[in-house]
């Protein structure tokens, strides 16, 4: 039902994209891809395509007189960060669409069922943020890349005959660390009781914290509990490729 994104390559995808119209949207973190289905007598499910035998419920607060069959949506899953992000609309009412409507199209009725058949409640979906992707015009595909966190930019054809395109960004240096731990602010995720980032001295992020003595831990949640100012040392971990928090100050 669905076309898997395939790796952007120029030589082969340049002229598809000079000659066809093109929208651009971020799948922000590393997550997995996946369904959404809503039918009419049935709670909706959640599918992990890389676990499709371990089906999800994921209660959603739906206009039910509005859902007269099965709708399935495509979306990008991000466990760690708590988020849902719908992508595109396959099958609208019973009816699928994916091969006989422009992604435009597509994206029109995956809005509409946005704006008037679900109502977002996070408390009652578990917590879970679910979000349509914002899409760009190539145009202002800078746009689209200044929301990736890990993750990478998506092109997506108009025409249903071409494949979604994934512009994976360029490999950054290896970071160096010189030294031992440093003293890092340590600040707390929202909606988040044991994820934490780090900030320098100067400010600026140095990336999520990893905990991994339980003693950290519970120190880290009594402060965090008192509204305390955190502050840790962390040293450059290159197995986990992040900082590890050593001790609480």
């Amino acid at each position: 039902m669905r076309a898997p994104a395939v790796s952007y390559k120029p030589e082969r995808d340049d002229a598809r994209i000079k000659s066809n119209k093109y929208v651009a949207f971020a799948r922000p973190y590393k997550g997995k891809q996946g369904l959404l289905i809503v039918g009419k007598q049935q709670r909706p499910v959640l599918i992990d395509e890389s676990q499709p035998d371990a089906v999800k419920v994921l209660p959603m607060r739906l206009d039910r007189e509005a859902i007269t069959d099965t709708w399935i949506f495509t979306l990008s899953l991000y466990e760690a960060e708590g988020m849902i992000q719908l992508e595109d609309c396959i099958v609208s009412n019973g009816e699928p669409i994916r091969s006989t409507k422009t992604f435009k199209e597509r994206f029109a009725v995956l809005q509409k069922f946005a704006d008037t058949i679900w109502f977002r409640d996070p408390q009652f979906q578990l917590n879970w943020q679910i979000q349509v992707a914002d899409t760009y015009s190539l145009a202002d595909i800078d746009s689209a890349a200044a929301g990736v966190k890990g993750g990478y930019v998506c092109l997506m054809p108009d025409s249903p005959t071409f494949r979604l395109l994934k512009v994976l960004p360029v490999a950054a240096p290896k970071h160096v660390v010189e030294g031992g731990p440093q003293s890092f602010l340590c600040v707390g995720v929202e909606g988040k009781p044991d994820v934490y980032d780090l900030k320098r001295t100067d400010g600026s992020q140095a990336g999520r914290a990893s905990i991994q003595a339980l003693s950290v831990s519970l120190k880290l949640q009594e402060k965090r509990s008192t509204g305390e100012i955190m502050r840790v040392m962390a040293e450059w971990n290159e197995d986990f490729e992040s900082y590890i928090v050593t001790s609480v100050l």
